[in-house]
């Protein structure tokens, strides 16, 4: 009987040519619900709000929607989502326009990052992030999943003195 086939791990897949395992990825989640009459009630009660957190894509995309007041709430959902997978909230200099919400040829919810939140998402590795929506009995939720790539570790160079390592 021929030996069975070695599974994938031990041949190398996922390896660099030299055979070392490559970094593991890491994933940072974030999450947020929204009650869908307060997010209109700010849109009506302060129009001038509605610029300051939402692009002109994400008006437009929402106000042709029977529901307008649904996928307001789902991007505003998003946005915090977004914040909380970089583990900042809104931090120095960023702007919740930073965040983009668009989607897809098939409907998909996908974000766009800019300014400092792109900034921070690229420190942390940032390799995507995917997103997820639904609203439903006066709710939106968004489930935001970031996966990051870090950086090759720097080589550390150790000396030695008497039986302590010091890092040098």
């Amino acid at each position: 009987m021929p030996p069975s086939p070695r599974p994938l791990r031990e041949r190398g897949a996922g390896r660099s040519p030299d055979g070392s395992a490559p970094p593991p990825l890491r994933v940072r989640t974030g999450m947020d619900l929204a009650e869908v009459s307060r997010v209109e009630e700010l849109m009506d009660s302060q129009p001038e709000l509605r610029e300051r957190v939402f692009t002109a894509r994400e008006l437009a995309y929402c106000y042709r929607r029977k529901r307008a007041g649904e996928h307001l709430a789902g991007r505003w959902a998003a946005k915090e989502a977004v914040l909380k997978s970089l583990g900042t909230g809104m931090g120095a200099g960023m702007e919740w326009t930073d965040i983009e919400v668009v989607n897809d040829r098939a409907g998909r919810p996908r974000v766009r990052l800019y300014g400092e939140v792109e900034r921070v998402a690229r420190s942390l590795g940032m390799h995507y992030i995917d997103l997820s929506l639904s609203h439903s009995a006066g709710l939106a939720v968004a489930h935001a999943v970031m996966v990051c790539q870090p950086a090759a570790p720097a080589p550390t160079t150790y000396t030695t003195e008497g039986d302590e390592r010091h890092e040098a």
